[in-house]
């Protein structure tokens, strides 16, 4: 009986420190924090995620997971708090400056804030097109068209097709009043998908340089897709002389 009851003892304490095991190392942790995220068990996914950084502080995806979490239940100073610790501890964090930049960009608008984040990611790595685009998309808030136009290049040059630099090159072009080189810009995006905003944009920018019957095609081609967007631009063709 004796002997059972050892050979039973040991199993459980070899079972338990298996599972210990299991659940001691940051990775774990931190798998354990997506899954809980990822059903919306927010308050668990946080403690996981701390327990990750607590076990191994360059740990750099808890950290940009942490920071997402936080972002969800709005904790949005929690966030950049944790960011900012995250690139004391890892200088060349990209990421985490990508995250500051959107959070400044999105969530605490602040556009010199996001601009220098932003362009310290891209210090680190100059072959994102997406920070690039941030960085344009930053500039046209600011209303400086010029450096926007410059970084909405550099996204282009990246990825040829990259829909969403279009915009903001088109708009910062517009903005700047070269309107033939923003509607070139729109017809590029245009080529690569038809879509109503760029239509509409390309239509306006006919509109500003009198332009009626390059102003009208763009509102036929804008009647298929949106005819409410398309009745905005009617209006301003029809006040042309």
């Amino acid at each position: 009986m004796l002997q059972r009851i050892i050979i039973i003892t040991i199993l459980i304490l070899t079972f338990s420190n298996t599972n210990a095991q299991r659940i001691q190392t940051a990775t774990d942790y931190f798998k354990g924090g997506v899954s809980f995220a990822e059903k919306g068990n927010f308050t668990d996914a946080i403690f996981s995620f701390k327990k990750a950084i607590s076990i191994n502080n360059k740990l750099d995806s808890a950290y940009i997971e942490l920071a997402n979490t936080y972002l969800k239940i709005n904790y949005v100073d929690s966030a950049i708090l944790l960011l900012n610790k995250a690139i004391s501890i890892i200088p060349t964090f990209t990421n985490a400056y990508l995250t500051l930049g959107n959070i400044y960009r999105d969530h605490k608008p602040n556009y010199p804030e996001a601009i220098q984040n932003y362009s310290k990611a891209v210090v680190l790595d100059s072959t994102n097109k997406l920070t690039y685009y941030s960085l344009a998309w930053c500039h046209n808030a600011s209303k400086d068209y010029v450096k926007a136009i410059s970084f909405a290049l550099k996204a282009l040059d990246i990825d040829i097709e990259y829909r969403i630099a279009y915009n903001e090159l088109g708009h910062a072009y517009r903005f700047s009043g070269l309107f033939s080189e923003a509607i070139i810009t729109f017809q590029k995006l245009l080529n690569i998908k038809v879509v109503d905003l760029p239509l509409l944009y390309m239509g306006l920018c006919y509109a500003e340089i009198k332009d009626k019957e390059g102003a009208v095609k763009a509102y036929d081609e804008l009647l298929k897709v949106n005819p409410r967007m398309a009745a905005s631009l009617k209006k301003k063709i029809d006040g042309l002389e």
